[in-house]
């Protein structure tokens, strides 16, 4: 197993959120934050309906293991970091960024989530740029790839747009098996530009986790 100690001092911080990992406690309460809402019953954004078992015994269980078994599985080939998104030092939703590869390729995948209580406020487009700081920055990614669902809402669509992805094709997906079309999105590191300042702590001992010596 891969000590990943070093990622418990990561830290990414915008105008208005902290991201970093999170122990028990906070993973159970981020859980209970995606319980009380991500987006509405009749829409579904993401590939894998894992919100449908919300109410359901053991949801918050799960939701720990889920993120637990991301850091026990890790390896530089391999990895996902799910940061909690912390404002005003509560948990709001979560950030992810992994990649597979990545000592050779340079790309990232980023996915993501808030609350319905913390959305339209621009704390999404804060989450992002943090991690695609971290990757462009200190790792030396040279593209992240991400995408949007057309059984959302489209909030992570105007979010790439304001970040400057563009899109590269189209699948379909069926995580309640009714079909939906999926947008893949691309952005390249020389039309990165963060639109809000970060600062990032940490990161120089975790650098041969991600499989980089940038």
């Amino acid at each position: 197993m891969t000590d990943v100690s070093a990622l418990y001092a990561l830290r990414l911080r915008t105008p208005r959120l902290v991201l970093r990992l999170g122990d028990r406690q906070e993973l159970e309460a981020l859980a209970r934050v995606a319980a009380a809402g991500i987006h509405p019953p009749d829409e579904m954004p993401f590939a894998v309906a894992w919100t449908d078992a919300s109410s359901e015994p053991g949801f918050v269980d799960g939701f720990v293991a889920f993120h637990e078994e991301a850091l026990a599985t890790w390896a530089p080939e391999r990895w996902m970091l799910n940061l909690i998104a912390f404002a005003d030092g509560e948990p709001v939703g979560t950030q992810g960024v992994g990649a597979t590869g990545f000592a050779a390729e340079r790309i990232v995948e980023t996915g993501s989530w808030l609350g319905v209580s913390s959305q339209g406020r621009g704390l999404g487009t804060e989450m992002r740029a943090a991690v695609l700081e971290l990757a462009f920055g200190a790792l030396g990614a040279v593209a992240a790839r991400s995408g949007w669902s057309e059984g959302g809402a489209g909030q992570s669509a105007r979010v790439s747009a304001r970040l400057g992805y563009r899109e590269t094709g189209t699948h379909v997906l069926r995580p309640r098996d009714e079909p939906f079309v999926h947008h893949d999105l691309l952005l390249e590191r020389a039309r990165w530009r963060s639109p809000v300042a970060v600062e990032i702590e940490g990161a120089g001992s975790c650098l041969p986790l991600f499989g980089t010596k940038a």
